[in-house]
């Protein structure tokens, strides 16, 4: 989506502009529930009101030399990034640590290992909204992950690292692997330190906590570079070694093992979210009845038109007395803060203060707030129980309608994982050679006393943990590769367990933005907030 910013005029409609914050909305669905996206943008754009006369462009450094690009992009974020403190971001270890190796790349003139150098410096920043986004990755992607072993393997809650998905026909089949086989080893190196040791560099989004990325290191250890001998170490009666070679096939093993997105889905052939939410569907909102008659609806975005499916389908909810209902966050990409404040208001029962946004203010170097909202009580809200389904794709203001189900216990949060942890105000940030596009956090969601909410920290504790976990266990993750949505059922499940006031039992189911980004005066680009 894009954004205009010529010039702020206050609307008569906003009314609660004040000098020290640019907008406040005690109600943060009146925007949404007037239906009137102009009007609100106008209001988005008046909260920047306090700094307008301080923002400036992202700088273009496109036509630089590689290495001071570089430089003065990382001079930039250190500047301007806002959570350096909060996340214990050296950068000046970070530039020492890639600076040659951009310098030598730009030396080759080899764009592969320029682009994965980039890659390997934001993932070494653990926050999902730090990135660098390019039209093209130079081939090495496929170069790194582009083969398969054909077998996935994920560790259980018991610490154990079985296998969850054979390739039919695959080398790995023909030597006998099974699902549940115990791996124990990988290369010669212990399981859990082959697993600790992975780069994941191109999953397409990016974790932000301890949990998310064990997820992914988990994920991306079947993968690698297309003819890659590997040594699998297999515990049994009769442990053995099994040697494999990586063949190309499709990201198989990471579409096999989607199954925290409730669906099969080849996210290793997705360069971005935007491309994996083209992936899932082509709508804003989905909604379909359970059996027993409970309303589903699943969300991917925050984005103005969203806000009128996602009230029909409540309202259809309400009218049909659904017993309960579902609503599926588990690839949510993020979007606009006030709508997922407008999306609580409908299962509060008093108002709660969603957030202060933030964002760094080039006059004074410091952060200024610049909004103020509130999830007010929708007079004809859903009073039955509620149960979210979350995952580490769930990013950005995804997080936020999570966020106020655990402060106040509104329902619950089913899943195995825990949200992203990526909550900031992403920006744009300077243009690079080759055409690469950075963007990083400048602002914070602080909470009602000016305290960072949901990012994770420096010790990559954050996102929002399930109320309700599911186990990870050989149980579980064969119904889910055989195709069940597991946490699709025990979110049934707890939801039954409301009305009949007995322990959720876990039965066995059918296989079933627009936050303004500050420093540009001109065009803005959202990428959902990410």
């Amino acid at each position: 989506m894009l954004l205009l910013l010529f010039s702020v005029m206050l609307p008569a409609s906003a009314g609660l502009y004040t000098d020290s914050c640019g907008m406040v909305w005690t109600d943060a669905a009146l925007p949404f529930e007037r239906n009137n996206e102009t009007a609100y943008t106008e209001e988005l754009m008046a909260s920047y009101g306090p700094i307008m006369a301080n923002l400036t462009e992202a700088p273009d450094l496109s036509n630089m030399t590689w290495s001071d690009a570089f430089r003065e992009a990382c001079a930039c974020m250190e500047e301007r990034y806002a959570f350096t403190e909060w996340r214990g971001v050296d950068w000046d270890a970070l530039y020492a640590t890639y600076a040659q190796k951009i310098a030598d790349a730009e030396r080759s003139k080899d764009t592969a290992a320029y682009y994965r150098t980039l890659r390997e410096f934001i993932f070494a920043i653990p926050d999902g909204h730090v990135l660098v986004l390019s039209p093209d990755d130079f081939g090495a992607k496929h170069a790194d992950i582009g083969g398969g072993y054909g077998f996935a393997v994920a560790r259980l809650d018991s610490g154990e690292v079985i296998v969850t998905y054979v390739a039919s026909g695959s080398e790995a089949e023909r030597a006998g692997i099974r699902f549940g086989d115990e791996v124990v080893s990988w290369n010669g190196r212990p399981i859990g330190e082959a697993i600790n040791a992975t780069p994941i560099l191109w999953t397409p989004i990016k974790p932000s906590t301890a949990e998310g990325i064990l997820l992914q290191k988990q994920r991306f250890l079947a993968r690698a570079p297309v003819g890659t001998t590997t040594e699998i170490g297999i515990a049994g009666p009769t442990p053995r070694t099994v040697s494999l070679t990586a063949t190309d096939d499709d990201y198989e093993t990471l579409a096999r093992t989607s199954i925290f997105l409730g669906r099969e889905t080849n996210d290793g052939a997705a360069g971005s979210s935007a491309e994996l939410k083209a992936m899932l569907t082509n709508e804003t909102v989905t909604t379909r009845t359970l059996p027993g008659g409970i309303a589903y609806i699943a969300v991917y975005e925050e984005s103005y038109d969203v806000y009128q499916p996602f009230r029909a389908a409540m309202e259809t909810a309400i009218a049909g007395g659904a017993p309960g209902i579902v609503i599926d966050l588990r690839f949510n990409r993020g979007g606009d803060d006030n709508l997922a404040a407008a999306f609580a208001g409908w299962f509060v029962d008093r108002p709660v203060f969603y957030e202060y946004g933030t964002t760094y203010d080039p006059g004074t170097g410091e952060q200024a707030v610049l909004w103020e909202s509130w999830s007010e009580p929708r007079p004809d809200r859903y009073e039955g129980p509620v149960a979210l389904l979350v995952s580490p794709y769930t990013i950005s203001s995804g997080e936020g309608l999570p966020k106020v189900f655990a402060e106040t216990g509104a329902g619950a949060i089913v899943s195995w994982y825990g949200t992203n942890g990526a909550f900031g105000m992403e920006s744009m940030g300077p243009v690079l050679p080759l055409g690469i596009m950075t963007a990083f956090p400048q602002g914070a969601s602080l909470d009602e006393l000016g305290r960072i909410q949901v990012d994770s920290n420096r010790s990559m504790i954050g996102g929002v943990a399930p109320t309700v976990r599911v186990p990870l266990d050989r149980d579980t993750l064969e119904r889910a590769m055989a195709g069940e949505d597991v946490q699709l059922s025990y979110a049934v499940a707890w939801i039954e367990a409301q009305a009949g006031g007995e322990p959720a039992p876990t039965p066995k189911a059918a296989a079933g933005w627009v936050i303004p980004l500050a420093a540009i005066i001109g065009l803005v680009v959202w990428f959902g907030r990410r």
